[in-house]
C-alpha cells in the first residue's frame, strides 16, 4: 500500500459493492454512478496493492484477501461513524463536559444548574469552589471553563456579565436576641462571633462586615473555618457563633437556626467570568440559561457568544 492518502469513500463504495454483490446497485443505493463505483474501486484495489472483488455479469464478489479486508474496514468505519457522532454531539453542546469555578454558595445557582442539566443531560458538570481570585485565574488559566464570583475582574481579556444582586442574611441559632426580628443591621452584630468559610464567598462577606462596621467601635469578632457552608450552619446551630450568606437558604437550613434578613447593607453581586476565546460548545449553553436568571436592566460586562 503507498503512503498516499486517498478518498474514504472509496471504502464506502466497496463496502456497498459488497453488501449488494453489484456496482450497480451499490451506485443507486449511494445515489452516484455506476463508473464512478467501479473506478472507485479499482482505485482502492490500486492502492492496496490486491484485488478486492471477482467480477462477472452477475456481478461481484468479494476474494477471499478481499473479505478480510473488508471487515476490518467494516469496524473501522463503525469507529469512525460513532466518533463522528460523538463530536458532533459535542459541538452541538449535548454532549461533554463543562467545568465550573465558584466563590458563590451552590443555592444561589441551583436552578441554572437544574435547569442546564436538564436540557444538556449528556454534558458533565463539575464544579469547584474556590475564592473570588481563585475562580477567576482558573478562567484566565483556562482550568475552568466559567467562574461564578461577586467581583467583577478588571482583566480586558475576559468577559464579565452581572448576572444579579443578593441581599444578605444573618443566621443566627433559634435562641439568638435577635431570632425573632424581621430584620438586623451589621452594627448590632459588632459584639457577636461570626464564623465565616475560609473558601468560597467567606472572605468576600468578611470584607464586606469590615467595611460596614469600620467606623463601629471595637474591633469584629471573626474567625474563618475551612469548611462549607452547611457545616457552617450546623456550626451556628451548636452555638458556635452566627455566619452571614448571600441570598435565601431555603430548604436547606437545619431546625436548630433562623435566618435574619440583613438591613441596611450593600448587596453582593453574582458576575459570570469566563473567556470569549473558549471554543467549548457546553459553555455557550450554561451561559444562555445563566442569562435568563438576570434581572430586566442588568449591570452588562460582556455578553455571551452568540
Amino acid at each position: 500500500m503507498t503512503g498516499h492518502t486517498f478518498d474514504l469513500r472509496l471504502f464506502r463504495y466497496a463496502l456497498i459493492a459488497a453488501e449488494h454483490g453489484s456496482f450497480r446497485r451499490a451506485a443507486a443505493a449511494l445515489n452516484v454512478q455506476q463508473s464512478s463505483v467501479s473506478k472507485g474501486v479499482r482505485s482502492l484495489e490500486h492502492h492496496i496493492g490486491a484485488a478486492l472483488f471477482e467480477r462477472s455479469h452477475a456481478g461481484v464478489r468479494p476474494t477471499p484477501a478481499g473479505e478480510r479486508f473488508l471487515k476490518e474496514a467494516a469496524q473501522g468505519f463503525d469507529h469512525l461513524e460513532r466518533a463522528m457522532q460523538r463530536i458532533g454531539a459535542v459541538q452541538r453542546g449535548e454532549r461533554g463536559e463543562v467545568l465550573v469555578a465558584a466563590s458563590v454558595p451552590f443555592h444561589l445557582l441551583g436552578d441554572v444548574f437544574e435547569r442546564f442539566r436538564q436540557r444538556h443531560r449528556g454534558v458533565s458538570v463539575e464544579l469547584v469552589e474556590g475564592t473570588c481570585n481563585e475562580s477567576v485565574v482558573s478562567v484566565q488559566q483556562r482550568k475552568a471553563d466559567i467562574a461564578f464570583v461577586t467581583k467583577a475582574p478588571a482583566d480586558s481579556a475576559v468577559k464579565v456579565l452581572h448576572l444579579r444582586d443578593e441581599g444578605m442574611v444573618a443566621v443566627l441559632p433559634k435562641s439568638h436576641r435577635l431570632a425573632k426580628a424581621r430584620a438586623t443591621a451589621p452594627a448590632e452584630l459588632r459584639t457577636e462571633e461570626v464564623i465565616l468559610g475560609a473558601g468560597g464567598v467567606g472572605p468576600e462577606i468578611a470584607d464586606y462586615l469590615r467595611r460596614q462596621l469600620a467606623r463601629s467601635p471595637g474591633e469584629l469578632n471573626l474567625q474563618l473555618h475551612r469548611v462549607g457552608l452547611c457545616d457552617l450552619i450546623n456550626m451556628v446551630a451548636r452555638g458556635f457563633g452566627i455566619t452571614i450568606v448571600p441570598g435565601r437558604l431555603s430548604g436547606i437550613a437545619p431546625a436548630g437556626v433562623v435566618l435574619v434578613p440583613l438591613a441596611g447593607g450593600i448587596p453582593m453581586p453574582v458576575h459570570a467570568v469566563w473567556s470569549g476565546a473558549n471554543p467549548n460548545p457546553a459553555l455557550k449553553g450554561l451561559l444562555g440559561i445563566a442569562r435568563r436568571t438576570m434581572p430586566e436592566h442588568p449591570r452588562d460586562g460582556g455578553s455571551p457568544p452568540a
